[in-house]
């Protein structure tokens, strides 16, 4: 199936590209995408993913924050955001 993944802030900095196509096994899941997404951009790999497993990242499916468990279907828009902080 295929789904476009958008790149915001320093995640578009780091892959080179705002947007891409890709396709992806039926049924995957946000988090098996991001190790797909780690392993086609090891830039990714190597600054989101630097202190352990656990990804430093915001990602929305279709418009709204979704948890790492959530399936993907044909056509989803799956943006990353890096995380937010201030105050």
């Amino acid at each position: 199936m295929r789904i476009r993944v958008r790149y915001f802030a320093r995640f578009r900095s780091l892959v080179g590209t705002g947007e891409e196509e890709l396709d992806v096994p039926e049924g995957i899941t946000v988090g098996a995408l991001l190790n797909i997404l780690k392993e086609r951009h090891p830039e990714l790999k190597s600054e989101v993913f630097a202190q352990n497993e656990d990804a430093d990242v915001n990602v929305s499916k279709n418009g709204r924050y979704v948890s790492f468990d959530e399936p993907l279907s044909e056509g989803d828009i799956v943006a990353l955001f890096p995380p937010v902080s201030g105050g």
